[in-house]
């Protein structure tokens, strides 16, 4: 749990590594292009401004990536810059622009990153080091933003939200897929990656649905591996676990794409076929019942398993997809009945 922590906080220093550099690049301009209107010429401070600008964010990103818990190093990170921010904001004598400019961006990144809770924090780092760098000059304030500056602060109003915009939406692109293979993973039975039982019988009501209206054709079966429970018992639960997995891949391979298998319960599985007829669908089940029976490979050959089948085709006759269940539940047990290892075809509903 601990490397997993590690490993999104790195990510989380990747991802900010980039608005920080341009956001610090950006606003060296109008930084500069204050201290020049102002006549400010102390090497220590342009010294300061260039390291802000250019060297600070690699090396908050390289603490980040080498602590031990990176999250928690770039927050104080961000705090920092929020306390940079603040100080130069100061050192411009609060020139007006630039100024608010270069609090918003420090603000955009605080409650992109940590929320609310962070930009408060951040906000009080911003009026720390605005007042230490105030009283350093006397609290000489000129709030007059000259056309210099002006034009230095363009570059920040244009390409900085572009750049935050276009990282928020990759991120938002990255959920989104990640969303959908949760949503799909969530619907997956652990064991044979086929549908569980809920996903696989809300599948079933959508199919009775679009049959009854005329939009669809499809055949339901249900299978059930012959004395399972024998097998268990006798070879153990890692034999019968490699022949379910062995089932659920032949139903993979041996359906097409148009088919939706599931796993029903236990040994016991489901298949609705689509736009198939009754003699396909029945050879294809078949086929997958003959190469079931004849497997060997991973199991001792007292293990190996045989293959029940009910087939049934939709009916207008089925007042819902619980009868039509119930019809391939019968034709199982026909099946078992007869001897196992046989596939019955129950072409209309009984009675």
């Amino acid at each position: 749990m601990l490397s997993s922590r590690r490993e999104l906080g790195r990510d989380f220093a990747r991802r900010i590594y980039g608005p920080r550099s341009l956001g610090c690049a950006l606003s060296f301009l109008f930084v500069a292009a204050v201290a020049l209107g102002n006549a400010l010429t102390s090497g220590w401070i342009w010294a300061l401004m260039l390291l802000n600008a250019f060297v600070w964010p690699s090396l908050a990103y390289r603490l980040g990536r080498a602590s031990a818990d990176p999250y928690v190093t770039e927050r104080r990170s961000l705090l920092l810059d929020a306390l940079f921010a603040g100080l130069w904001v100061g050192q411009m004598a609060l020139n007006l622009l630039p100024s608010v400019l270069l609090l918003a961006m420090v603000s955009l990144n605080a409650v992109a990153a940590g929320g609310w809770r962070l930009v408060r924090a951040s906000v009080v780092l911003q009026a720390v080091g605005v007042l230490a760098a105030l009283s350093l000059t006397g609290f000489a304030i000129a709030p007059q933003t000259g056309q210099l500056q002006l034009l230095a602060c363009l570059p920040m109003l244009v390409a900085y939200p572009l750049a935050v915009g276009g990282a928020s939406y990759r991120l938002a692109v990255q959920l989104a897929v990640h969303k959908k293979a949760f949503k799909l993973i969530s619907t997956l039975d652990g064991m044979t990656s086929l549908l569980h039982h809920a996903a696989w019988m809300e599948r079933l009501r959508e199919t009775f649905q679009a049959c009854r209206a005329g939009q669809q054709a499809a055949i339901l079966a249900l299978l059930d591996i012959d004395d399972f429970k024998v097998i268990n018992d006798s070879h153990g639960h890692l034999v019968g676990d490699a022949i379910i997995a062995r089932l659920a891949n032949l139903l993979r391979a041996g359906l097409g794409p148009w088919a939706v298998p599931g796993r029903y319960g236990g040994d016991e599985f489901c298949v609705i076929l689509f736009d198939v007829s009754v003699t396909q669908a029945y050879e294809q089940l078949n086929d997958i019942r003959k190469r079931f029976s004849e497997w060997t490979d991973g199991a001792p050959s007292a293990a190996q398993a045989s293959l029940s089948i009910g087939l049934v085709p939709y009916s207008r006759k089925y007042s819902c997809e619980r009868d039509w269940l119930q019809a391939a539940d019968e034709a199982l047990y026909r099946a078992k009945n007869s001897g196992k290892n046989r596939l019955w075809l129950q072409e209309l509903p009984v009675g």
